[in-house]
């Protein structure tokens, strides 16, 4: 097979000004930045995720680091209504 798939995980990092988005970027993958919020969400390989979760709180443009907890979630909608539906008392 020449495609591996690389498992990743999501870092989501706060930070104190918009404009340091270009040194967050050389750490992985920006999937999401709120300017208004003022944090990114950045995908990594899982294997270094937790070094560089070390490695970006020493920034001075980060304010703080935190692991996304997207992958965690249950992602299996079907019947999903169905299961919901026998718990309401009509």
């Amino acid at each position: 097979c020449m495609f591996q798939k690389e498992e990743r995980t999501g870092l989501i990092v706060y930070l104190y000004y918009n404009r340091d988005i270009k040194k967050v970027a050389d750490f992985g993958d920006i999937v999401y930045h709120s300017k208004k919020r003022r944090y990114l969400q950045l995908y990594v390989p899982k294997v270094q995720a937790e070094g560089l979760q070390k490695a970006l709180s020493q920034e001075k443009c980060v304010k703080k680091v935190r692991p996304c907890h997207i992958q965690e979630l249950d992602t299996n909608f079907v019947g999903s209504l169905h299961r919901n539906y026998e718990n309401v008392i009509i």
